[in-house]
């Protein structure tokens, strides 16, 4: 069974919008797949980098900053326990 002219038209004219939306369809799937493998590489290089820091610069001042406060502590716990040290002795008391 042939199909007329008048039959072939009408199907041409049925799967050409079902053709031009696949077409969309896989533009629009192509687009976002392009636009999140370039969102992944960016964050990739981001993490690269952000790895080979040595440390994150502002917890790498407030590390410094938190050690100098302790190495004065020590040096103010010295200070404190050798005056407390010479307070005993000249008192006598027996201090722990």
């Amino acid at each position: 069974m042939a199909l007329s002219d008048d039959s072939k038209i009408k199907i041409g004219i049925f799967l050409l919008p079902l053709v031009f939306s696949a077409g969309l369809l896989v533009a629009a799937v192509t687009d976002s797949t392009e636009k999140i493998e370039a969102d992944i590489e960016e964050v990739k290089s981001g993490l690269a980098v952000h790895s080979a820091l040595k440390a994150h610069p502002v917890t790498e001042e407030r590390l410094s900053t938190v050690l100098r406060e302790q190495a004065e502590m020590r040096v103010d716990l010295k200070s404190q326990s050798a005056s407390l040290h010479a307070i005993c002795n000249a008192t006598g008391a027996r201090c722990k």
